[in-house]
């Protein structure tokens, strides 16, 4: 079992949530809109973590099959949205910033172009999705109390909201909070406390390490951080 699986077991929480308005600022607080206006085909992550967390959705994912009445929402998505290939729900929105990458996205039966630091309302009914991703960009999040109580407004009772990360980013876009420290543990607990402070996330937050083994090289994380309604 490794640290970061671990890594809110007896965590203290504050009372209130620990981060100020400057925590959660980049460096670099331009329009992402202008950042991403350009798309961005190339992957954030290496292979062997994205297959891993390709393998974790194909187990978390509802069932394939349109008729399923599956409902998937994937925030900050983009070219793919890294599920099973030819997996498909009854619905799947791809919400992101580019609408090129959104367009190519093969799981998405849908998709809403939003900038969710300018606007975290999410533009969909409460109870409408079953489970809810982000893959590799919840360390940009500028606004991360108000979005995780919007995921928790539009998941149907019993759905899961799950934030995958590793430990590459734009250094300038991340929110600095991230950067201290700039661990797995640190992240998971961060991203815990977005949870926490955010919504009554009545089955609790847990923490899955689904990161690689067995290959040569500096090891390449891929944490995932998830919350049940």
């Amino acid at each position: 079992v490794s640290p970061a699986s671990r890594a809110l077991d007896g965590y203290e929480w504050p009372a209130a949530f620990p981060y100020s308005e400057a925590d959660l600022k980049p460096d670099w607080a331009g329009s992402d809109g202008a950042f991403y206006f350009l798309p961005k085909l190339g992957h954030h992550a290496g292979d062997e973590c994205r297959a891993s967390l390709t393998e974790f959705y194909g187990a978390v994912l509802p069932p394939s099959g349109a008729d399923g009445g599956a409902s998937v929402l994937d925030l900050c998505s983009s070219f793919t949205s890294h599920y099973p290939s030819g997996w498909k729900g009854a619905r799947c929105v791809a919400l992101g910033l580019n609408w090129v990458e959104l367009f190519l996205n093969p799981s998405k039966s849908e998709f809403v172009v939003q900038d969710l630091n300018a606007d975290a309302k999410l533009p969909f009914a409460d109870d409408s999705f079953d489970v809810i991703t982000n893959s590799l960009s919840v360390d940009y999040m500028t606004k991360p109390i108000e979005l995780f109580a919007e995921m928790h407004r539009v998941l149907k009772p019993g759905g899961y909201a799950c934030m995958a990360f590793t430990n590459r980013c734009f250094p300038t876009k991340i929110v600095p909070v991230w950067k201290r420290p700039f661990t797995e543990v640190g992240h998971a607990q961060v991203v815990g406390s977005y949870y926490k402070y955010s919504a009554e996330w009545a089955g609790g937050v847990g923490v899955v390490d689904v990161s690689p083994d067995g290959w040569v090289g500096q090891r390449d994380p891929m944490i995932v951080v998830i919350g049940r309604k």
